[in-house]
Protein backbone atom coordinates (compact mmCIF):
# COMPACT_ATOMS: atom_id res chain seq x y z
CA UNK A 1 0.00 0.00 0.00
CA UNK A 2 1.59 2.85 -0.56
CA UNK A 3 1.26 6.71 0.66
CA UNK A 4 -2.00 7.37 -1.53
CA UNK A 5 -3.74 4.25 0.07
CA UNK A 6 -2.45 5.61 3.60
CA UNK A 7 -4.19 9.11 2.77
CA UNK A 8 -7.53 7.02 2.05
CA UNK A 9 -7.34 5.61 5.17
CA UNK A 10 -6.99 8.83 7.27
CA UNK A 11 -10.09 10.15 4.79
CA UNK A 12 -12.64 8.11 5.59
CA UNK A 13 -11.59 7.94 9.47
CA UNK A 14 -12.39 11.69 9.34
CA UNK A 15 -15.70 10.92 7.19
CA UNK A 16 -16.94 8.21 9.36
CA UNK A 17 -15.79 10.11 12.47
CA UNK A 18 -17.39 13.51 10.82
CA UNK A 19 -20.98 11.54 10.32
CA UNK A 20 -20.85 9.97 13.86
CA UNK A 21 -20.64 13.04 15.27
CA UNK A 22 -23.31 14.48 13.36
CA UNK A 23 -25.13 11.66 14.71
CA UNK A 24 -24.53 12.38 18.28
CA UNK A 25 -25.44 15.78 17.67
CA UNK A 26 -28.26 15.13 16.21
CA UNK A 27 -29.60 13.05 19.41
CA UNK A 28 -28.18 15.44 21.70
CA UNK A 29 -30.69 18.35 19.44
CA UNK A 30 -33.59 16.07 19.97
CA UNK A 31 -32.88 14.87 23.43
CA UNK A 32 -36.56 16.37 24.41
CA UNK A 33 -38.44 15.28 21.65
CA UNK A 34 -41.27 13.25 22.11
CA UNK A 35 -41.13 9.50 20.47
CA UNK A 36 -37.74 10.54 19.20
CA UNK A 37 -35.07 6.91 19.28
CA UNK A 38 -31.71 7.62 19.82
CA UNK A 39 -29.83 7.09 17.23
CA UNK A 40 -26.86 4.73 17.16
CA UNK A 41 -24.16 4.77 13.77
CA UNK A 42 -22.19 2.13 13.55
CA UNK A 43 -19.05 1.90 11.82
CA UNK A 44 -17.27 -1.03 10.30
CA UNK A 45 -13.39 -1.73 9.30
CA UNK A 46 -12.94 -1.35 5.50
CA UNK A 47 -11.88 -4.65 3.13
CA UNK A 48 -8.15 -5.24 4.37
CA UNK A 49 -6.05 -4.84 0.92
CA UNK A 50 -3.20 -7.35 0.41
CA UNK A 51 0.41 -6.13 0.41
CA UNK A 52 2.56 -9.11 0.40
CA UNK A 53 2.17 -13.14 0.62
CA UNK A 54 -1.06 -14.05 2.69
CA UNK A 55 -0.45 -10.02 4.21
CA UNK A 56 -3.08 -7.73 4.11
CA UNK A 57 -3.61 -4.17 5.42
CA UNK A 58 -6.42 -2.15 6.36
CA UNK A 59 -8.08 0.65 4.51
CA UNK A 60 -10.07 2.23 7.06
CA UNK A 61 -13.26 2.60 8.50
CA UNK A 62 -16.77 3.37 7.05
CA UNK A 63 -19.98 3.93 8.30
CA UNK A 64 -22.17 0.94 8.40
CA UNK A 65 -25.74 1.82 9.49
CA UNK A 66 -27.88 4.39 11.58
CA UNK A 67 -30.46 2.57 13.47
CA UNK A 68 -32.39 3.27 16.05
CA UNK A 69 -32.05 1.85 19.47
CA UNK A 70 -35.44 0.12 20.06
CA UNK A 71 -36.09 -3.04 21.62
CA UNK A 72 -39.35 -3.90 19.90
CA UNK A 73 -40.52 -6.47 22.43
CA UNK A 74 -40.18 -3.51 25.18
CA UNK A 75 -42.43 -1.15 22.65
CA UNK A 76 -45.36 -3.96 22.16
CA UNK A 77 -45.29 -4.34 25.86
CA UNK A 78 -45.50 -0.49 26.59
CA UNK A 79 -48.35 -0.47 24.04
CA UNK A 80 -50.55 -3.38 25.88
CA UNK A 81 -49.87 -1.52 29.09
CA UNK A 82 -51.07 1.86 27.29
CA UNK A 83 -54.60 0.02 25.76
CA UNK A 84 -54.79 -1.42 29.42
CA UNK A 85 -54.23 2.09 31.44
CA UNK A 86 -57.08 3.92 29.65
CA UNK A 87 -59.27 1.08 29.36
CA UNK A 88 -58.99 0.92 33.55
CA UNK A 89 -59.37 4.76 33.23
CA UNK A 90 -62.50 4.85 31.19
CA UNK A 91 -63.87 1.78 33.48
CA UNK A 92 -63.21 3.69 36.74
CA UNK A 93 -64.79 6.88 35.07
CA UNK A 94 -68.16 5.25 34.15
CA UNK A 95 -68.48 3.03 37.50
CA UNK A 96 -67.64 6.06 39.26
CA UNK A 97 -70.17 8.31 37.65
CA UNK A 98 -73.23 4.64 38.54
CA UNK A 99 -71.98 4.98 41.78
CA UNK A 100 -72.39 9.07 42.05
CA UNK A 101 -75.85 8.98 40.42
CA UNK A 102 -77.35 6.46 43.03
CA UNK A 103 -75.37 8.95 45.83
CA UNK A 104 -76.61 5.77 48.30
CA UNK A 105 -74.13 7.42 51.16
CA UNK A 106 -76.58 10.19 51.43
CA UNK A 107 -79.96 10.57 52.85
CA UNK A 108 -81.55 11.62 49.05
CA UNK A 109 -81.07 7.87 47.81
CA UNK A 110 -83.11 5.18 46.65
CA UNK A 111 -83.26 3.39 49.78
CA UNK A 112 -84.11 6.07 51.80
CA UNK A 113 -86.90 6.80 49.48
CA UNK A 114 -88.03 3.23 49.53
CA UNK A 115 -88.34 3.01 53.57
CA UNK A 116 -90.01 7.03 53.85
CA UNK A 117 -92.87 5.29 51.24
CA UNK A 118 -93.40 2.16 53.32
CA UNK A 119 -92.72 4.06 57.03
CA UNK A 120 -95.67 6.04 55.43
CA UNK A 121 -97.45 3.41 54.62
CA UNK A 122 -97.08 2.02 58.16
CA UNK A 123 -98.69 5.67 59.62
CA UNK A 124 -101.31 5.13 57.23
CA UNK A 125 -102.34 1.55 58.65
CA UNK A 126 -102.14 3.35 62.56
CA UNK A 127 -104.69 6.12 61.23
CA UNK A 128 -106.71 5.05 58.02
CA UNK A 129 -109.06 7.63 57.94
CA UNK A 130 -106.68 10.32 58.84
CA UNK A 131 -106.49 12.72 55.20
CA UNK A 132 -103.73 14.30 56.22
CA UNK A 133 -101.29 11.11 56.93
CA UNK A 134 -103.23 9.65 53.05
CA UNK A 135 -101.56 12.86 51.42
CA UNK A 136 -98.53 11.93 53.22
CA UNK A 137 -98.21 8.39 51.64
CA UNK A 138 -99.34 9.84 48.06
CA UNK A 139 -96.72 12.45 48.12
CA UNK A 140 -94.12 9.75 49.53
CA UNK A 141 -94.83 8.26 46.24
CA UNK A 142 -94.27 11.02 44.53
CA UNK A 143 -90.86 11.28 45.75
CA UNK A 144 -89.84 7.60 45.17
CA UNK A 145 -91.48 7.88 41.47
CA UNK A 146 -89.28 10.85 40.61
CA UNK A 147 -86.22 9.56 42.19
CA UNK A 148 -86.86 6.73 40.13
CA UNK A 149 -87.33 8.78 36.97
CA UNK A 150 -84.09 10.66 37.36
CA UNK A 151 -82.03 7.83 38.12
CA UNK A 152 -83.32 6.22 34.86
CA UNK A 153 -82.70 9.69 32.99
CA UNK A 154 -79.04 9.85 34.12
CA UNK A 155 -78.52 6.89 33.45
CA UNK A 156 -79.64 7.81 30.01
CA UNK A 157 -77.30 10.74 30.17
CA UNK A 158 -74.28 8.84 30.75
CA UNK A 159 -75.26 6.26 27.93
CA UNK A 160 -75.61 9.17 25.61
CA UNK A 161 -71.92 10.62 26.99
CA UNK A 162 -70.43 7.03 26.29
CA UNK A 163 -71.67 6.68 22.52
CA UNK A 164 -70.45 10.09 21.82
CA UNK A 165 -67.04 9.24 23.55
CA UNK A 166 -67.37 6.21 21.51
CA UNK A 167 -67.79 7.89 18.28
CA UNK A 168 -65.02 10.82 18.69
CA UNK A 169 -62.61 7.88 19.62
CA UNK A 170 -63.31 5.60 16.20
CA UNK A 171 -62.97 8.87 14.02
CA UNK A 172 -59.91 9.45 15.91
CA UNK A 173 -58.66 5.90 15.14
CA UNK A 174 -59.44 5.82 11.85
CA UNK A 175 -57.94 8.48 11.17
CA UNK A 176 -54.93 7.45 12.93
CA UNK A 177 -54.90 4.64 10.42
CA UNK A 178 -55.10 6.23 7.59
CA UNK A 179 -51.75 8.21 8.72
CA UNK A 180 -50.23 4.89 9.50
CA UNK A 181 -50.80 3.88 6.11
CA UNK A 182 -49.54 6.76 4.60
CA UNK A 183 -46.26 6.97 6.27
CA UNK A 184 -45.78 3.13 5.55
CA UNK A 185 -46.32 4.08 2.04
CA UNK A 186 -43.42 7.11 2.73
CA UNK A 187 -40.83 4.75 4.74
CA UNK A 188 -41.26 1.89 2.16
CA UNK A 189 -40.25 4.21 -0.88
CA UNK A 190 -37.34 6.22 1.39
CA UNK A 191 -35.64 3.20 2.14
CA UNK A 192 -36.06 1.39 -1.35
CA UNK A 193 -37.82 -1.47 0.33
CA UNK A 194 -34.91 -2.06 2.37
CA UNK A 195 -36.64 -2.45 5.10
CA UNK A 196 -35.46 -3.62 8.39
CA UNK A 197 -32.84 -2.04 10.75
CA UNK A 198 -31.00 -1.58 7.65
CA UNK A 199 -33.68 1.35 6.70
CA UNK A 200 -33.23 5.19 6.73
CA UNK A 201 -35.75 6.76 7.28
CA UNK A 202 -35.65 6.98 11.00
CA UNK A 203 -37.60 10.08 11.50
CA UNK A 204 -40.98 8.47 9.52
CA UNK A 205 -40.40 5.82 11.39
CA UNK A 206 -40.44 7.35 15.09
CA UNK A 207 -43.26 9.61 13.75
CA UNK A 208 -45.27 6.10 12.76
CA UNK A 209 -44.56 5.17 16.40
CA UNK A 210 -46.01 7.81 17.69
CA UNK A 211 -48.90 6.83 16.09
CA UNK A 212 -49.04 3.45 17.17
CA UNK A 213 -48.55 4.88 20.38
CA UNK A 214 -51.71 6.82 20.53
CA UNK A 215 -54.05 4.30 18.60
CA UNK A 216 -52.93 2.02 21.52
CA UNK A 217 -54.79 4.57 23.66
CA UNK A 218 -57.96 3.73 21.73
CA UNK A 219 -57.55 -0.09 20.66
CA UNK A 220 -55.08 -3.02 21.52
CA UNK A 221 -53.01 -3.59 18.44
CA UNK A 222 -50.62 -6.34 17.47
CA UNK A 223 -47.98 -5.13 14.92
CA UNK A 224 -45.97 -7.16 12.01
CA UNK A 225 -43.53 -5.34 10.19
CA UNK A 226 -42.62 -6.07 6.43
CA UNK A 227 -39.59 -6.41 4.53
CA UNK A 228 -40.22 -3.17 2.89
CA UNK A 229 -39.75 -1.91 5.95
CA UNK A 230 -44.30 -1.19 6.34
CA UNK A 231 -46.23 -2.71 9.43
CA UNK A 232 -49.16 -3.78 9.33
CA UNK A 233 -51.82 -2.93 11.77
CA UNK A 234 -53.96 -6.17 13.42
CA UNK A 235 -56.69 -5.67 15.87
CA UNK A 236 -57.05 -9.54 17.62
CA UNK A 237 -56.07 -11.73 13.98
CA UNK A 238 -58.01 -9.29 11.83
CA UNK A 239 -56.43 -6.66 9.95
CA UNK A 240 -56.77 -2.85 10.01
CA UNK A 241 -53.83 -1.64 8.18
CA UNK A 242 -52.33 -3.86 5.59
CA UNK A 243 -48.59 -1.71 3.89
CA UNK A 244 -49.97 1.32 2.69
CA UNK A 245 -53.42 0.87 3.01
CA UNK A 246 -55.92 1.77 5.71
CA UNK A 247 -58.82 -0.65 5.89
CA UNK A 248 -60.51 1.92 8.83
CA UNK A 249 -63.08 2.02 11.80
CA UNK A 250 -66.36 2.56 11.69
CA UNK A 251 -69.14 2.62 14.36
CA UNK A 252 -72.78 1.28 13.63
CA UNK A 253 -75.47 2.09 15.61
CA UNK A 254 -78.96 -0.22 15.24
CA UNK A 255 -81.97 -0.86 17.10
CA UNK A 256 -82.01 -4.12 19.07
CA UNK A 257 -84.20 -6.03 21.40
CA UNK A 258 -82.71 -3.85 24.17
CA UNK A 259 -82.77 -0.98 22.96
CA UNK A 260 -80.32 0.83 20.21
CA UNK A 261 -76.74 -1.47 20.25
CA UNK A 262 -73.27 -0.32 19.09
CA UNK A 263 -70.98 -2.27 17.23
CA UNK A 264 -67.14 -1.34 15.52
CA UNK A 265 -66.89 -2.93 12.24
CA UNK A 266 -63.90 -2.81 9.94
CA UNK A 267 -65.16 0.31 7.61
CA UNK A 268 -63.82 -1.58 4.57
CA UNK A 269 -65.67 -4.71 4.68
CA UNK A 270 -67.90 -4.59 7.77
CA UNK A 271 -66.52 -7.49 9.95
CA UNK A 272 -67.17 -6.51 13.34
CA UNK A 273 -64.23 -6.43 15.59
CA UNK A 274 -64.13 -7.73 19.02
CA UNK A 275 -61.97 -4.71 20.86
CA UNK A 276 -61.37 -5.94 24.79
CA UNK A 277 -58.90 -3.00 25.25
CA UNK A 278 -57.99 0.56 25.08
CA UNK A 279 -60.27 3.72 25.39
CA UNK A 280 -62.70 2.13 23.12
CA UNK A 281 -62.80 -1.16 24.10
CA UNK A 282 -63.75 0.12 27.75
CA UNK A 283 -66.50 2.20 26.56
CA UNK A 284 -67.99 -0.91 24.46
CA UNK A 285 -67.40 -2.80 27.48
CA UNK A 286 -68.94 0.20 30.21
CA UNK A 287 -72.09 0.64 27.54
CA UNK A 288 -73.02 -3.11 27.66
CA UNK A 289 -71.87 -4.13 31.38
CA UNK A 290 -72.08 -1.31 33.15
CA UNK A 291 -74.79 1.10 32.38
CA UNK A 292 -77.05 -0.62 30.39
CA UNK A 293 -77.45 -3.07 33.04
CA UNK A 294 -78.24 -0.65 35.59
CA UNK A 295 -80.40 1.03 33.38
CA UNK A 296 -81.84 -2.68 33.91
CA UNK A 297 -82.34 -3.07 36.73
CA UNK A 298 -84.05 -0.32 37.92
CA UNK A 299 -86.61 -0.62 35.03
CA UNK A 300 -87.16 -4.14 36.79
CA UNK A 301 -87.07 -2.64 40.53
CA UNK A 302 -89.86 -0.06 39.30
CA UNK A 303 -91.62 -3.00 37.20
CA UNK A 304 -92.36 -5.16 40.45
CA UNK A 305 -92.05 -2.11 42.94
CA UNK A 306 -95.57 -1.30 40.49
CA UNK A 307 -96.81 -4.67 40.64
CA UNK A 308 -96.76 -5.85 43.89
CA UNK A 309 -97.80 -2.33 45.30
CA UNK A 310 -100.20 -2.47 42.17
CA UNK A 311 -101.61 -6.14 43.31
CA UNK A 312 -102.70 -5.51 47.03
CA UNK A 313 -103.88 -1.92 46.25
CA UNK A 314 -106.13 -3.11 43.05
CA UNK A 315 -107.84 -5.56 45.44
CA UNK A 316 -108.56 -2.51 48.07
CA UNK A 317 -110.73 0.01 48.86
CA UNK A 318 -111.02 3.25 49.73
CA UNK A 319 -112.76 6.36 51.94
CA UNK A 320 -115.03 5.68 48.64
CA UNK A 321 -115.18 3.93 45.28
CA UNK A 322 -114.88 4.95 41.97
CA UNK A 323 -117.66 5.32 39.35
CA UNK A 324 -115.45 4.36 36.58
CA UNK A 325 -112.32 2.25 36.45
CA UNK A 326 -109.32 2.84 33.83
CA UNK A 327 -106.69 0.46 33.63
CA UNK A 328 -103.42 1.89 32.90
CA UNK A 329 -102.10 -0.25 30.47
CA UNK A 330 -102.74 1.00 27.38
CA UNK A 331 -101.78 -1.10 23.91
CA UNK A 332 -103.31 -4.08 24.86
CA UNK A 333 -104.36 -6.48 21.47
CA UNK A 334 -107.85 -7.81 22.76
CA UNK A 335 -107.37 -10.54 20.69
CA UNK A 336 -104.41 -12.13 21.83
CA UNK A 337 -104.65 -14.45 25.16
CA UNK A 338 -103.31 -12.45 27.99
CA UNK A 339 -100.08 -14.03 28.42
CA UNK A 340 -99.10 -13.77 24.98
CA UNK A 341 -95.96 -11.61 24.48
CA UNK A 342 -98.14 -9.84 21.58
CA UNK A 343 -100.68 -9.29 24.03
CA UNK A 344 -99.57 -5.49 25.50
CA UNK A 345 -100.25 -7.05 29.00
CA UNK A 346 -96.54 -6.05 30.81
CA UNK A 347 -97.00 -8.67 33.70
CA UNK A 348 -97.98 -12.46 33.78
CA UNK A 349 -101.58 -12.95 34.65
CA UNK A 350 -102.07 -16.08 37.00
CA UNK A 351 -105.19 -18.81 36.42
CA UNK A 352 -107.39 -17.35 39.22
CA UNK A 353 -110.54 -15.40 40.22
CA UNK A 354 -110.91 -11.79 41.17
CA UNK A 355 -114.52 -10.30 42.64
CA UNK A 356 -116.06 -7.45 41.10
CA UNK A 357 -118.32 -5.39 43.23
CA UNK A 358 -120.82 -2.78 41.77
CA UNK A 359 -121.49 -1.02 44.92
CA UNK A 360 -124.65 1.21 45.31
CA UNK A 361 -123.93 4.78 47.03
CA UNK A 362 -126.68 5.37 48.79
CA UNK A 363 -127.40 2.40 50.66
CA UNK A 364 -123.78 0.63 50.22
CA UNK A 365 -125.40 -2.82 49.09
CA UNK A 366 -123.10 -4.31 46.68
CA UNK A 367 -123.54 -7.22 44.14
CA UNK A 368 -120.27 -9.22 44.25
CA UNK A 369 -119.29 -11.29 40.88
CA UNK A 370 -116.81 -14.02 40.81
CA UNK A 371 -114.78 -13.22 37.54
CA UNK A 372 -112.86 -16.38 36.66
CA UNK A 373 -109.62 -16.19 34.53
CA UNK A 374 -107.92 -18.30 32.46
CA UNK A 375 -104.66 -16.51 30.96
CA UNK A 376 -103.47 -18.73 28.39
CA UNK A 377 -107.20 -19.03 26.69
CA UNK A 378 -108.48 -15.66 27.51
CA UNK A 379 -108.10 -12.49 25.50
CA UNK A 380 -109.25 -8.66 26.96
CA UNK A 381 -111.68 -8.83 24.75
CA UNK A 382 -113.27 -12.64 26.31
CA UNK A 383 -112.45 -10.64 29.79
CA UNK A 384 -114.83 -8.00 28.72
CA UNK A 385 -117.46 -10.66 27.43
CA UNK A 386 -117.17 -12.51 30.52
CA UNK A 387 -118.30 -9.72 32.48
CA UNK A 388 -120.81 -8.37 30.25
CA UNK A 389 -122.42 -11.73 28.86
CA UNK A 390 -121.52 -14.50 31.00
CA UNK A 391 -121.64 -13.29 34.26
CA UNK A 392 -124.54 -10.59 33.47
CA UNK A 393 -123.50 -7.79 35.63
CA UNK A 394 -125.97 -5.16 36.29
CA UNK A 395 -125.51 -1.90 37.02
CA UNK A 396 -121.76 -1.75 35.50
CA UNK A 397 -120.37 -2.36 31.94
CA UNK A 398 -116.82 -3.45 30.90
CA UNK A 399 -115.29 -2.24 27.68
CA UNK A 400 -112.02 -1.77 26.00
CA UNK A 401 -111.08 1.85 25.64
CA UNK A 402 -109.77 3.59 22.56
CA UNK A 403 -105.93 3.38 23.68
CA UNK A 404 -106.33 -0.83 24.31
CA UNK A 405 -107.09 0.31 27.60
CA UNK A 406 -109.63 -1.96 30.19
CA UNK A 407 -112.31 -0.30 31.52
CA UNK A 408 -115.91 -0.62 34.24
CA UNK A 409 -118.53 1.66 34.29
CA UNK A 410 -121.08 2.01 36.41
CA UNK A 411 -124.19 3.17 36.05
CA UNK A 412 -125.42 6.35 37.23
CA UNK A 413 -125.47 5.60 41.67
CA UNK A 414 -123.06 3.03 41.45
CA UNK A 415 -119.25 2.63 42.45
CA UNK A 416 -117.13 -0.39 41.19
CA UNK A 417 -115.04 -2.02 43.83
CA UNK A 418 -112.65 -5.55 44.18
CA UNK A 419 -111.00 -7.86 46.36
CA UNK A 420 -109.41 -11.26 46.22
CA UNK A 421 -107.73 -11.09 43.24
CA UNK A 422 -105.78 -14.59 43.14
CA UNK A 423 -105.07 -14.29 39.40
CA UNK A 424 -102.91 -10.83 39.71
CA UNK A 425 -104.88 -9.35 36.62
CA UNK A 426 -105.84 -6.37 37.92
CA UNK A 427 -102.19 -5.29 38.81
CA UNK A 428 -101.53 -6.58 35.40
CA UNK A 429 -104.05 -4.38 33.14
CA UNK A 430 -103.67 -1.15 35.84
CA UNK A 431 -106.73 -1.62 37.47
CA UNK A 432 -107.59 0.57 40.63
CA UNK A 433 -103.72 0.95 41.15
CA UNK A 434 -101.27 2.92 43.05
CA UNK A 435 -98.57 3.68 40.72
CA UNK A 436 -98.98 3.75 36.82
CA UNK A 437 -96.60 2.65 34.36
CA UNK A 438 -94.29 -0.45 33.57
CA UNK A 439 -90.57 1.08 33.99
CA UNK A 440 -88.44 3.21 35.54
CA UNK A 441 -89.17 6.50 33.07
CA UNK A 442 -92.79 6.05 33.07
CA UNK A 443 -93.62 4.99 36.86
CA UNK A 444 -96.18 7.93 38.80
CA UNK A 445 -98.35 7.62 41.41
CA UNK A 446 -101.86 7.27 39.66
CA UNK A 447 -103.45 10.60 38.66
CA UNK A 448 -106.86 10.17 39.93
CA UNK A 449 -104.87 9.29 43.84
CA UNK A 450 -103.76 12.76 43.59
CA UNK A 451 -106.58 14.39 42.64
CA UNK A 452 -108.30 12.33 45.62
CA UNK A 453 -106.42 10.88 48.41
CA UNK A 454 -109.78 9.24 49.65
CA UNK A 455 -109.45 6.43 46.37
CA UNK A 456 -106.49 5.09 48.38
CA UNK A 457 -107.27 1.78 49.63
CA UNK A 458 -106.98 1.01 53.41
CA UNK A 459 -109.41 -1.21 53.31
CA UNK A 460 -109.11 -5.05 52.52
CA UNK A 461 -113.02 -6.69 53.96
CA UNK A 462 -115.38 -3.03 52.82
CA UNK A 463 -115.16 -2.47 56.64
CA UNK A 464 -114.78 1.35 57.50
CA UNK A 465 -111.25 2.66 59.31
CA UNK A 466 -110.26 -0.68 57.66
CA UNK A 467 -106.00 -1.05 57.48
CA UNK A 468 -105.63 -4.90 55.98
CA UNK A 469 -104.63 -3.55 52.61
CA UNK A 470 -102.39 -0.60 53.99
CA UNK A 471 -100.36 -3.61 56.34
CA UNK A 472 -99.92 -5.56 53.63
CA UNK A 473 -98.20 -2.80 51.38
CA UNK A 474 -95.80 -2.24 54.58
CA UNK A 475 -95.19 -6.01 54.48
CA UNK A 476 -93.89 -5.78 50.59
CA UNK A 477 -90.99 -3.57 51.70
CA UNK A 478 -89.13 -7.17 53.30
CA UNK A 479 -91.08 -9.51 51.19
CA UNK A 480 -89.27 -12.48 49.58
CA UNK A 481 -90.29 -12.17 45.62
CA UNK A 482 -89.82 -14.87 43.25
CA UNK A 483 -88.96 -12.37 40.84
CA UNK A 484 -86.53 -11.34 41.97
CA UNK A 485 -85.19 -14.91 43.26
CA UNK A 486 -86.27 -14.86 46.94
CA UNK A 487 -85.03 -11.56 47.38
CA UNK A 488 -87.15 -8.06 48.59
CA UNK A 489 -87.55 -5.23 46.62
CA UNK A 490 -85.01 -3.16 49.24
CA UNK A 491 -82.30 -6.21 48.81
CA UNK A 492 -82.88 -6.52 45.19
CA UNK A 493 -81.74 -3.10 45.08
CA UNK A 494 -79.30 -3.48 47.64
CA UNK A 495 -77.68 -6.16 45.95
CA UNK A 496 -77.18 -4.19 42.90
CA UNK A 497 -75.20 -1.62 44.82
CA UNK A 498 -73.53 -3.77 46.52
CA UNK A 499 -72.28 -5.41 43.34
CA UNK A 500 -71.45 -2.03 42.05
CA UNK A 501 -69.08 -0.72 44.92
CA UNK A 502 -67.23 -3.66 44.77
CA UNK A 503 -66.39 -3.48 40.83
CA UNK A 504 -66.17 0.19 41.33
CA UNK A 505 -63.48 -0.69 43.90
CA UNK A 506 -62.03 -2.89 41.95
CA UNK A 507 -61.46 -1.02 38.80
CA UNK A 508 -59.63 1.83 40.97
CA UNK A 509 -57.39 -0.87 42.24
CA UNK A 510 -57.21 -1.65 38.81
CA UNK A 511 -56.18 1.73 37.66
CA UNK A 512 -53.77 2.42 39.92
CA UNK A 513 -51.90 -0.91 38.96
CA UNK A 514 -52.15 0.32 35.46
CA UNK A 515 -50.32 3.49 35.92
CA UNK A 516 -47.18 1.45 37.88
CA UNK A 517 -47.16 -1.15 34.67
CA UNK A 518 -46.80 1.92 32.64
CA UNK A 519 -44.72 4.06 34.45
CA UNK A 520 -42.04 1.13 34.99
CA UNK A 521 -42.18 -0.22 31.28
CA UNK A 522 -41.64 3.58 30.02
CA UNK A 523 -38.63 3.60 31.88
CA UNK A 524 -37.30 0.50 30.79
CA UNK A 525 -38.26 2.33 27.03
CA UNK A 526 -36.29 5.42 27.97
CA UNK A 527 -33.43 3.23 29.24
CA UNK A 528 -32.79 1.51 26.05
CA UNK A 529 -34.29 4.41 23.66
CA UNK A 530 -34.07 7.31 25.28
CA UNK A 531 -31.24 10.00 24.63
CA UNK A 532 -28.62 10.62 27.88
CA UNK A 533 -26.73 14.39 27.35
CA UNK A 534 -23.88 12.67 29.24
CA UNK A 535 -23.84 9.15 26.95
CA UNK A 536 -24.03 11.74 24.42
CA UNK A 537 -21.34 14.14 25.38
CA UNK A 538 -19.13 11.34 25.91
CA UNK A 539 -19.40 9.42 22.55
CA UNK A 540 -18.43 13.02 21.46
CA UNK A 541 -14.89 13.52 23.53
CA UNK A 542 -14.25 10.28 21.50
CA UNK A 543 -15.28 11.25 17.98
CA UNK A 544 -14.09 14.58 18.59
CA UNK A 545 -10.51 12.95 19.25
CA UNK A 546 -10.99 10.17 16.98
CA UNK A 547 -11.44 12.91 13.80
CA UNK A 548 -8.53 14.88 15.37
CA UNK A 549 -6.17 11.89 15.23
CA UNK A 550 -7.48 11.22 11.54
CA UNK A 551 -6.52 14.94 10.99
CA UNK A 552 -2.99 14.57 12.31
CA UNK A 553 -2.47 11.23 10.33
CA UNK A 554 -3.19 12.97 7.11
CA UNK A 555 -0.87 15.81 8.03
CA UNK A 556 2.13 12.98 8.56
CA UNK A 557 1.49 10.84 5.37
CA UNK A 558 1.27 14.92 3.83
CA UNK A 559 4.55 15.56 5.43
CA UNK A 560 6.09 12.04 4.19
CA UNK A 561 4.84 13.34 0.60
CA UNK A 562 6.71 16.86 0.23
CA UNK A 563 9.92 14.96 1.95
CA UNK A 564 9.59 12.34 -1.16
CA UNK A 565 8.88 15.00 -3.74
CA UNK A 566 11.84 17.36 -2.28
CA UNK A 567 14.16 14.17 -2.96
CA UNK A 568 12.73 13.59 -6.63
Amino acid sequence: MGLNGALQIGRSAMLSSQAAISVAGNNMANAATPGYHRQLASLAPNRSSPIGNNQFVGTGVGLATINRAIDSALQARLRDAISDQNSAMVDERFLSAVESIQNELTDNDLSSKISAFFNAFSELANNPLDNAVRTVVIQQGVSLTDHINLLHDQYGTLRDEADRALSVSVERADGLLDDIAELNSQISMAEGGAGGSSGGANSLRDRRDQLIDELSNYIEVDTVEQENGSIDILVGSIPVVLAGESRGLTMRTQNGENGSEVSIRVREDGTTLDIRSGSIGALQQQREETILPAMETIDEFASQLAFQVNSVHSQGQGMHHRAEVIGSVTGIDATESLNADASGVPWEVRNGVFQLHVVNSSTGLRDTYQVAVDPENMSLQDLVDRINVELGVSDATASIGPSGEFRITAVDGHEIAFSDDSSGALAALGVNGFFTGTNAAEIRVDQSLLDDPSLLATSSDFTSGGNGVALQIVDLENAALGEFNGRSLREQWQTSVNSLAVRTGAARTKLESSYLVRESLEAQNQAVSGVSIDEEAIDLMTLQRQFQAAARFISVIDEAMQVLLSIA
